[in-house]
This record gives C-alpha cells, sequence and structure tokens, in this order.
C-alpha cells in the first residue's frame, strides 16, 4: 500500500505522475529527484511542495527574487536547514539512492562528495582560523582519504585547475589575504575536489566586481563540461542564465510557477512573474525614463493569500485568480518541460503582446 505524503501543508500533492520543474521523461533516468519538498520556519512555508528534476551534465537555472526559496531549496537538500526549520518531502532520490531513507553516516558519504555547493560570499563561508590549503585538504582527507604527498600534490591541482595564480605560494594563504574573486576560486576548488556528479552554484558571483562575475561563471561553466557535472545554478542575471542553462525554473513566495527550456520561457514567458522578471532588465528598458518595476512584495507568513500567490501584485489579476491555489501544470501544444502556475497563462498563441486574462494590452 502506499504510503501517505509527508507534507506540512494541507494542499494536496502535486505532480502525481508529472515531473514539474523539467517534464523529463523517465524519473529513473534523473540524476535528482525531488517531490514535493518543503520547508517551514515556525508557521512560514519558505519552501512548498518543490517538484525538480535535473539529469546528469544538464544546467537548470534557478531564478527569481530575494526570499523566493531558491537557496533555501538547496540548503535543505543538502541537510543545511536548522531548527526550527522543518523540511518534509515525499521523495528526494540522487543517483538512485533514496536520501530521505539513507542512514546519517550514508548521508555524510555523498554530501560533498557527490552533491557539492558553492556558497554566495565565500569570505563568509571558508574559515578564517585556516588557510585556504588546509581548507582543501580537509575536504579531500574526509571524502578520498588522501595524506602525505598524494594530499599536497591534488591540493595544489585543484587551485591551479580553478585558475588561482602561484598554487604553492597562495596554498598557504589565510582567506583575508586574498580577494574576493580568488576566494570563490578556493570554494570552488573544495566544491569539485571529489569530483562531484551534481554542483550548486548558489549566487557565486553576488559578491564580485564584473570582471571576476565572468571569469567566475566561465570557470563554472568549463569545469562543468570538462567533468560532465550536473549543474544548478541559482541567479538573479537572467542574461546569463539564459546563456549558460538547458531549462529554467522560476520560484515566487517558496513555489516554482514556471519551468520551461531556453531559450523559449525567454522569449514567450506563461506566468506574469516571469513577464516582470524580464521587463525590469536594463536592456529592455533601454530610452525608458525609469527601469520597470514590480510592485509590492513576496507575502510572508502571516499575508499569504488563500489562492494564487502572486494575485496581489499581478495586473492581469481576476476574481477567479483569489479563489484556489493554481497547480504547476503543462502546457498542452508545448514542449513537455514547460510548466506553469496560472489559471490563464500569458502568450498561448505565440504572440508576445497578448494575455488571456485581458486581451490586447
Amino acid at each position: 500500500m502506499a504510503q501517505p505524503p509527508r507534507s506540512l501543508h494541507s494542499l494536496p500533492p502535486e505532480g502525481a505522475g508529472q515531473h514539474a520543474s523539467g517534464g523529463r521523461a523517465h524519473a529513473d533516468s534523473n540524476l535528482l529527484t525531488i517531490r514535493n519538498l518543503a520547508v517551514d520556519f515556525n508557521g512560514l512555508p519558505a519552501v512548498d511542495r518543490i517538484n525538480l528534476d535535473v539529469a546528469q551534465g544538464e544546467v537548470v537555472g534557478v531564478v527569481g527574487e530575494s526570499g523566493s526559496g531558491k537557496s533555501v531549496t538547496m540548503m535543505a537538500l543538502m541537510g543545511l536547514i536548522d531548527a526550527p526549520g522543518k523540511v518534509t518531502a515525499d521523495e528526494v532520490t540522487f543517483n538512485g539512492k533514496n536520501l530521505l531513507k539513507a542512514s546519517a553516516k550514508e548521508r555524510r558519504k555523498i554530501i560533498g562528495k557527490d552533491i557539492a555547493m558553492v556558497f554566495q560570499d565565500a569570505l563568509t563561508s571558508l574559515n578564517p582560523s585556516y588557510t585556504v590549503g588546509y581548507q582543501i585538504k580537509e575536504v579531500l582527507k574526509l571524502h578520498e582519504g588522501l595524506r602525505g604527498g598524494a594530499l599536497d600534490k591534488r591540493a595544489l591541482e585543484l587551485l591551479d585547475q580553478v585558475g588561482i595564480p602561484d598554487p604553492k605560494g597562495r596554498i598557504g594563504s589565510f582567506p583575508h589575504q586574498m580577494s574576493g574573486g580568488m576566494n570563490q576560486r578556493v570554494m570552488i576548488a573544495m566544491a569539485i575536489a571529489c569530483n562531484p556528479k551534481l554542483l550548486i552554484a548558489d549566487e557565486p558571483t553576488t559578491a564580485l566586481d564584473v570582471t571576476i562575475q565572468a571569469q567566475i561563471m566561465e570557470l563554472l561553466i568549463k569545469l562543468q563540461k570538462e567533468r560532465g557535472m550536473a549543474l544548478v545554478l541559482i541567479s538573479h542575471d537572467l542574461a546569463v542564465v539564459s546563456e549558460v542553462a538547458q531549462r529554467v525554473a522560476v520560484m515566487y513566495a517558496g513555489e516554482v510557477i514556471e519551468t520551461n527550456r531556453v531559450p523559449d520561457i525567454f522569449a514567450a514567458p506563461h506566468h506574469p512573474y516571469t513577464e516582470a522578471l524580464l521587463a525590469a532588465i536594463p536592456e529592455h528598458n533601454v530610452g525608458a525614463v525609469r527601469l520597470a518595476a514590480l510592485p509590492g512584495m513576496v507575502p510572508g507568513r502571516d499575508d499569504r493569500p488563500k489562492g494564487c500567490l502572486f494575485a496581489p501584485r499581478c495586473k492581469y489579476v481576476v476574481d477567479d485568480c483569489m479563489k484556489a491555489r493554481p497547480a504547476l501544470a503543462p502546457m498542452q501544444g508545448h514542449a513537455e518541460v514547460a510548466r506553469v502556475r496560472c489559471i490563464k497563462p500569458l502568450n498561448l498563441s505565440g504572440d508576445a503582446n497578448v494575455h488571456t486574462h485581458g486581451g490586447a494590452r
């Protein structure tokens, strides 16, 4: 007999038999499968029934404004949610292994080795009391069992692979003695040290200047292609995501509200929120007096509407939007990966200037 869903919420589980964030044909072909993942902080659903599939070697972009649940979703996968946070899910499978049933010891063999993460701010992620070489070697000793000369050699190789000049001179440096870009390269070296199958990059260029941002992104994609890693890229930069990802999941208020392949999602967004994100890109506001902006804020614990969570900010809202929470449903007549959480999606006709809520704009 099937087990009842382990969910924090009374809403029925989504995506039964579906692959809501990617629409991939066979779950057993995925490297990572997540079903109905929820993270709750004292009644605030920071992540609400997330479904996510990632195939081997695939690059998936996760976008959305601050507070949409992007980072929390990945931290839940990594086991980094502390009390009072509560994590539940119907399924979390990685490389054929059920992580929900895995013991703490079994999870430690996977997290940090087969699944690795690069965090936003390298300077706060690295331990200031230890040299960068010591911290890289700790990963290698724990997961690879390296010691002595082999350990030293591998640490130097990793620094060289991520573009650190003079690895021998830098391996004894402390994080505060290195630039932000250098520290981020050290974080990447630690993440790829054990040849992970899945690399999660959480806003890896946030604290860096534009030139260094481009270098770090180029490095990540180069390593992803060379090693055949799957990459989940969390980013506010839609331009970067459009260049490197094969699929995109757009998040809002803890939910995935649209998924589609690149470039379709950028050419013809189906959710009003995705349309608003794209409209705010500076390149789309050339000649305008002010940048396009989305009024309002992401709903908190005490102001989440009964219906569509985006309804209070949506310029296309109608009464039906306020009655019930829409499901993340497939788009008939579109690619299998196209799914949207909206009762009347945009661009059904392929005309970017038509919305079925109100006709021509």
